[in-house]
């Protein structure tokens, strides 16, 4: 191979590596340990991980949370209430790791997502019969010593009396849950004796305060705060009117609004001992909800509300914000009612979870950066502590381009792309002999021509001197050269006595 094509193939060799390197300068990596998509090989530490549909990941934490369950309404009844507070806080933990599992193995709309709606809902009941446990506790100790002041002994009657009835409510929600609980657990061979148990504690401590009340005389006195419900059930978003009237209050006394023991909001006695408080059923679960209003150190009786469970709607949209960058947006709506500060998650490529959540219009927005292809993005709404069932979004395909080639490897191809064309021309001049080469051009040739034409005409002023021919103009020594016979020595040119004028 002649060494000029050789060069050629090893620039264009090193050309197209340099190129092929640029291409991939901003996106180096070509496999990673978190996509195992490919079908040229797969890592077995991670396919297990992120295999989604493994249900058999999820037996374990069935059967550590109904375990958990019978420990948390031993340690409540048995009234050990900083291990009930730890045994609390372990239930959550293990919830809500639940909870995370099931979103991303995506399987809501099985029999698991609806042990994972009931294990919400006990969460929230052993919660409230801790606390309420507690308060009737400190309630009996103070009935002792207020014996003798039967404002306050009446101020503890009432509130006594309201927590019986909301620890009652509160254990028949409980009880309600346990045939579909154990039969989902049945489904997977999990132990459901500890859950039961815990219903059988439950009973206990309910029954408790009742026998409080029987001992306190059977009969607990009308309460002069009144307390009604208009109306009993709604769905998310409809209003429910608490109201009432207070006899032995002056008017401007401010009443509490209690929610499944939490405030939900205040309202203020008018002049004719009334009050009224508008509330919107918004993030509680579905089913029954307990209310009752305080003011001074008076206690309503306590009254329940169902919040229905409503179906919803979830859109999705997509747009290309740049090469690597896609903007998700979407509504989610029950009805023609939009669902505020909701959470939802986008599933892309059915494995990577990006979370966002929706305004006061009910709309979402978030920004994927994604590589380079082709790739699937679903919106999912979960309903998590919502009133709500669960909806998923079409399933939308958008391809992205990726990030252009940074110009430091151009630069770089270039750069070598030159060096090594000027290395070669350096290396072939330095080849070709000193008669084949070219004469100088440009300035330097017409300074060659100028010296050249200056030594003829000094050359004919001389006497004797003929201008030089086309063959003495070829080079001194030419003919000779073209002549001499093969080992004879070169004639020495002949010598031109100088004239005496010459010489002066």
């Amino acid at each position: 191979m002649r060494p000029r094509v050789s060069h050629i193939i090893l620039v264009a060799a090193a050309l197209a590596a340099l190129i092929i390197l640029g291409a991939h300068a901003t996106t180096p990596v070509l496999y990673t340990a978190e996509n195992t998509s490919t079908a040229a090989h797969a890592d077995p530490e991670t396919v297990l991980k992120r295999s989604p549909g493994n249900a058999a990941a999820l037996i374990p934490l069935m059967d550590e949370l109904l375990g958990q369950t019978g420990t948390l309404a031993l340690t409540i009844k048995v009234k050990d209430y900083e291990s009930a507070e730890r045994d609390l806080a372990r239930y959550t933990e293990l919830s809500g790791q639940f909870s995370n599992l099931v979103v991303k193995l995506d399987v809501s709309e099985t029999d698991i997502g609806e042990f994972q709606q009931k294990t919400r809902a006990n969460q929230e009941s052993l919660t409230a019969l801790l606390n309420d446990s507690r308060r009737f506790d400190e309630l009996q100790r103070l009935e002792i010593e207020v014996e003798d002041d039967d404002g306050q002994r009446m101020a503890i009657a009432y509130e006594g009396e309201a927590l019986r009835q909301k620890m009652q409510k509160t254990f028949s929600a409980y009880r309600e849950r346990e045939p579909a609980v154990t039969r989902i657990a049945q489904n997977y061979d999990v132990n459901t004796t500890p859950y039961r148990e815990s219903v059988e504690h439950f009973a206990e401590v309910a029954d408790a305060a009742d026998d409080w009340r029987e001992k306190t005389g059977g009969d607990t006195p009308l309460s002069p705060l009144s307390i009604g419900l208009t109306p009993t059930e709604g769905y998310y978003g409809d209003e429910i009117w608490i109201a009432g009237t207070c006899a032995d209050a002056l008017p401007g006394t401010p009443v509490e609004i209690y929610v499944d023991s939490r405030l939900a909001g205040n309202a203020t006695l008018d002049s004719e001992g009334w009050y009224a408080y508008p509330y919107r059923v918004g993030r509680l679960l579905a089913g029954p909800h307990l209310v009752y209003a305080t003011a001074d150190n008076l206690y309503s009786g306590v009254r329940t509300f169902t919040a229905l469970p409503g179906n919803t709607t979830l859109t999705l949209a997509l747009a290309e914000v740049n090469r690597t960058t896609v903007a998700c947006t979407g509504t989610l709506k029950t009805g023609d009612r939009a669902v505020t500060d909701a959470p939802v998650l986008l599933r892309v490529d059915t494995t990577t979870l990006v979370g966002t959540e929706t305004d006061n219009n009910g709309t979402y927005a978030a920004n994927i950066t994604l590589p380079a292809g082709k790739h699937t993005i679903k919106a999912e709404f979960h309903a998590a502590g919502y009133p709500l069932n669960y909806s998923e979004s079409e399933t939308r395909t958008i391809s992205t381009r990726g990030e252009l080639p940074s110009l430091l490897p151009i630069i770089a191809a270039l750069a070598a792309l030159l060096g090594t064309g000027w290395y070669l021309r350096r290396r072939h001049q330095g080849k070709v002999p000193a008669r084949h080469r070219r004469r100088p051009s440009g300035r330097r040739n017409h300074w060659w021509r100028r010296e050249r034409s200056r030594r003829s005409r000094s050359v004919t002023s001389r006497p004797g001197r003929q201008p030089p021919s086309s063959s003495a103009r070829s080079g001194p020594g030419s003919a000779s050269r073209r002549q001499r016979p093969r080992g004879t020595a070169p004639a020495s040119p002949p010598t031109t006595p100088r004239s005496s004028s010459a010489t002066s």
